[in-house]
């Protein structure tokens, strides 16, 4: 069973490790996917297309014999992270809190990459990454919903969330600031309690908003960079079933490796390394759907 990294943080002993899974939990992404732990590097999985037929019979018939169909498919994880060196001058004037410092950015770095991927990467301008959902769920496919244009409609996000198969858990929409505006001022518009906020956390019709905002270049992942000056918004269901997250073991451990080298023998520096075998799933079809077209909002 997958865990999410607030739930793996319970079972870490290691300050460092603690660290960086706290950092990686900022992201409302990242701190909502589980993650499951894989033995080899890769999931095999079934992916269901075709339920078997069931009917009723008669005193001495017999069932109808029939099989469901079903699409094997792979998915891998990846390589991730990344070295930090930091120039002993700057310790030795700075203190050791500068290198903390130091770390702590670079963690967050990777966290801002990782959601940007989830939702953008695309394999074939980086052959080391995955491709995102944006590659998944290509507009005008299974699972997408066109929004016509202009800015969001309440009608097509419903029509988005009902796209999703939850299977008893839950579903989330996952769109920037901006988009997250959009749907509160329609639900203004209309009346009515479509649009709440609890304890800091959105929700639309009992839907959490996750606000997945820039990547680590300051670039926003959500923009209004698609085609037509558009965006989109995702719904996502989450589970080891469903959309969850990858990760593989390090030295037997599963989850983010954290190694400080302390000063390397080729330059004057101390160096930390992150790894993270990692990458992500969608084991059912109806378990994401997208929502496209959508403009933004005029002021």
């Amino acid at each position: 069973m997958g865990l999410t990294l607030i739930e793996a943080a319970k079972h870490e002993t290691r300050v460092e490790r603690l660290a960086v899974i706290r950092t990686f939990s900022e992201g409302q992404l990242i701190r909502r996917l589980p993650f499951r732990n894989l033995t080899g590097g890769a999931l095999k999985f079934a992916k269901e297309k075709k339920l078997p037929r069931v009917g009723f019979r008669a005193v001495n018939e017999g069932y109808r014999r029939d099989y469901g169909a079903v699409a094997n498919e792979t998915e891998f994880v990846h390589l991730f992270g990344g070295d930090l060196d930091v120039d002993r001058s700057i310790v030795d004037l700075n203190g050791t809190e500068v290198r903390a410092s130091q770390t702590e950015q670079k963690v967050r770095s990777m966290r801002l990459t990782l959601e940007a991927a989830i939702l953008n990467g695309d394999a074939n301008f980086d052959p080391r990454a995955f491709n995102g959902l944006s590659k998944r769920l290509v507009p005008g496919g299974v699972q997408t919903v066109d929004n016509g244009g202009g800015t969001v409609k309440l009608t097509r996000i419903e029509q988005l969330v009902d796209a999703v198969n939850a299977n008893g858990g839950e579903k989330v929409l996952i769109t920037s600031k901006a988009g997250r505006r959009q749907i509160s001022a329609a639900c203004r518009d209309v009346g009515g309690e479509l649009y709440q906020v609890m304890d800091g956390r959105h929700w639309f019709e009992d839907v959490e908003i996750l606000v997945v905002d820039q990547d680590a270049n300051g670039q926003d992942v959500l923009g209004f960079g698609e085609a037509g000056k558009t965006t989109s918004f995702y719904c996502c269901s989450f589970g080891d079933e469903l959309m969850t997250g990858l990760q593989g073991p390090f030295e037997g451990r599963y989850g983010i490796s954290v190694r400080d080298f302390g000063e390397v023998q080729d330059a004057p520096v101390f160096r930390t390394r992150v790894d993270w075998y990692v990458g992500f799933a969608v084991c059912d079809d109806k378990a994401a759907a997208r929502l496209y077209n959508i403009g933004p909002a005029v002021a």
